[in-house]
């Protein structure tokens, strides 16, 4: 039984361990495609927004897109100046031109980065598009989000993966006793009749 359970383990993580880590790999790029696909989203209406210098408009994109993006939504201007923010008015007209992130949608290229925050202490991913019209970058969007829900998302996917383990070894065990069983009542009975005739009971 103490083998069987044994070769039982090695079968689950052999079989577990690779799943968790493709499930670990899957999620973080669905998390960041996601991240993009809001991203680019938001420019998209931001750029329509901003054309009609509509700032009321811009925020509430913003406030409007953060829930289905998970994370904190920003605006800057092609100066790299803050105006618009999901988490509310207070910033705008902060320059965020010296944020990497920023920096690079400014320059016209995608950004997409975990990075740690020294403000909230907490790492993050950070994602941000330019605002393109007619070919030139009038602005960008930057999305972050805490890489603590990633992690959360797959702690809990990996405890199912663990209790799964835990049932498949538990039926193992119990159906292994139930078989090792059946097969040694045949065995005990011909070891019997075996006995039987050593002693010489031929009846």
């Amino acid at each position: 039984m103490v083998a069987m359970a044994y070769v039982l383990v090695l079968a689950i993580v052999a079989l577990e361990v690779p799943l968790a880590l493709s499930l670990r790999q899957r999620l973080e790029a669905e998390v960041k495609q996601q991240a993009r696909n809001s991203a680019d989203m938001v420019a998209v209406l931001a750029r329509r927004a901003i054309n009609q210098d509509d700032s009321s408009a811009l925020q509430a994109i913003v406030e409007a897109s953060e829930k289905g993006a998970r994370g904190r939504i920003v605006v800057v201007d092609e100066d790299g100046v803050l105006i618009a923010d999901s988490a509310g008015d207070g910033g705008l007209g902060a320059g965020m031109a010296g944020r990497p992130e920023i920096a690079k949608a400014l320059a016209g290229r995608g950004f997409q980065a975990t990075r740690d925050s020294q403000t909230l202490g907490r790492e993050l991913l950070a994602t941000a598009v330019p605002i393109v019209n007619d070919g030139r970058t009038e602005g960008a969007v930057r999305i972050t989000q805490d890489v603590a829900d990633v992690s959360d998302a797959f702690k809990r996917t990996l405890a199912g993966l663990a209790l799964i383990g835990l049932a498949v070894l538990a039926v193992g065990l119990v159906a292994g006793a139930i078989i090792a069983r059946q097969i040694a009542r045949p065995l005990k009975r011909f070891e019997e009749a075996a006995q039987s005739v050593t002693v010489g009971d031929l009846e």
